[in-house]
């Protein structure tokens, strides 16, 4: 009988050892996957909070609020990231551009040259950036149009004839550079043309190139390309730059190059906060979607903007005498 039992005890406790191991296997198999488990966990996706004050940035929209808001709100949504602070777009004018300064509405802006250097000597904005479009860089110019059959060859031959700009006090290559070049050959379209007018369209002033409305029109570079690329003209063969400079730059043009829009902190904007944005654009990765939705290649640090004090004070526009 004593020996039964020590069996039946043997095989009891061998019983129990098993079933023990095998606990103690699935603990330890418990515990492997609670290591595992927090690196399999997906990344945190929150977006990134702002809070404060909404940033207000002042861009100059040439065509229409809708296309400024959509060139420019993912750009804004990028500065917010990285400041955690709201940016809200304020569409500016080629006129409330400078009241919107002049009374303070604003952080930032973001305007032609001619404007921007404006600006600057009236109420010391500070450039933060120049931009860098795709194919064309940090340059941009003036065309001057006519129909590719019209019998303007030179400049001499607009004399007399129907022009016109997107505006004579501060559209830059949409009027302003045309006008200065005009000018240092001898030819004044507010008293050679016959008639001289402003359209705030540069799409429609091209337009009424080609149907025989104007003679002559002043455009910015790139806006033949752009309306080609389009389909709103079925070839850039329709028309024909006057007088156009023979150069390695990608768009056609007939003025000299100027430095590109800038973007600048006014005078009151929180020094750091300026410095931050500064940062923030020259940092912005190349392959970010804002710059393909702005059609930028990249922020440079501010450029040179001599000549177009020069052109200001030649002709003396907006801002010619202010002190600085």
């Amino acid at each position: 009988m004593r020996q039964f039992r020590t069996i039946r005890e043997t095989i009891i406790y061998f019983l129990m050892g098993i079933s023990l191991a095998f606990i103690l296997s699935l603990a330890a198999c418990a515990n492997k996957q609670l290591d595992v488990a927090p690196t399999s966990r997906p990344i945190n996706t929150t977006p990134t909070q702002v809070s404060g004050q909404p940033v207000q940035v002042g861009i100059l929209a040439i065509d229409s609020s809708v296309s400024i808001n959509k060139q420019y709100d993912p750009l804004l949504s990028y500065l917010s990231e990285v400041t955690h602070r709201p940016f809200e777009l304020i569409p500016l004018t080629q006129n409330d551009q400078f009241t919107k300064v002049a009374e303070g509405e604003l952080d930032f802006t973001l305007n032609n040259p001619l404007a921007a250097v404006q600006l600057r000597r009236l109420y010391q904005t500070k450039f933060l950036t120049t931009l860098s479009r795709l194919k064309t860089g940090t340059k941009l110019g003036g065309v001057i149009i006519v129909r590719s059959d019209s019998e303007i060859k030179t400049v001499e031959d607009l004399r007399g004839k129907k022009g016109a700009c997107v505006n004579f006090k501060t559209a830059a290559a949409g009027c302003i550079f045309q006008l200065y070049h005009l000018r240092q050959k001898g030819i004044d379209p507010f008293t050679d043309f016959s008639s001289f007018v402003e359209n705030k369209s540069q799409d429609n002033i091209v337009l009424a190139v080609l149907n025989g409305t104007i003679d002559v029109g002043f455009i910015r570079t790139g806006q033949l390309e752009k309306m080609t690329a389009e389909g709103t003209l079925s070839s850039m063969n329709e028309l024909r730059p006057l007088e156009p400079v023979n150069d390695d730059f990608p768009n056609l043009h007939t003025t000299k190059l100027y430095p590109e829009w800038p973007f600048a902190a006014l005078k009151n904007t929180d020094p750091k906060l300026a410095e931050t944005v500064k940062e923030a654009l020259l940092n912005i990765p190349k392959n970010h979607p804002a710059l393909a939705a702005a059609k930028l290649e990249r922020f440079v640090p501010a450029t040179d903007y001599t000549e177009v004090e020069q052109l200001i004070e030649t002709l003396k526009l907006k801002s010619w005498d202010a002190k600085r």
